[in-house]
């Protein structure tokens, strides 16, 4: 078919950590999960949490007061970043323990939406 371009969404790479954490949060029941354009989200309660953007990076939204209160601990850690928007952090996780933290801050997250 000559002269038909077909524009297909690219398959979303993604590290085998970050695979087995959406394995693990698609059954979070408080969870809903959205695959969009721009990658796999998860919600609660209609508020945006959590952002696979590609590869070894997950966005997670924090708030701002529970980036606060735990500021000191992710500044020691290597794997977590800040965001240009105060109530997000970028976990890279390409290890089981980085695996562990995302799933922590992730239920901070939840229970910082919930609350």
């Amino acid at each position: 078919m000559a002269g038909i371009t077909v524009w297909r969404r690219a398959a979303e790479r993604r590290g085998p950590y970050v695979a087995r954490a959406v394995a693990e949060l698609r059954s979070w029941p408080a969870l809903a999960v959205s695959d969009t354009r721009r990658g796999t989200a998860f919600a609660v309660h209609g508020t945006e949490i959590l952002r696979l953007t590609g590869g070894d990076d997950v966005q997670v939204r924090l708030t701002a007061p529970a980036i606060d209160r735990l500021g000191p601990h992710l500044l020691d850690c290597d794997q977590v970043q800040a965001c240009r928007d105060g109530a997000w952090v970028v976990v890279h996780v390409d290890a089981a323990p980085d695996l562990d933290l995302l799933l922590a801050l992730t239920s901070v997250a939840i229970k910082e939406h919930v609350a």
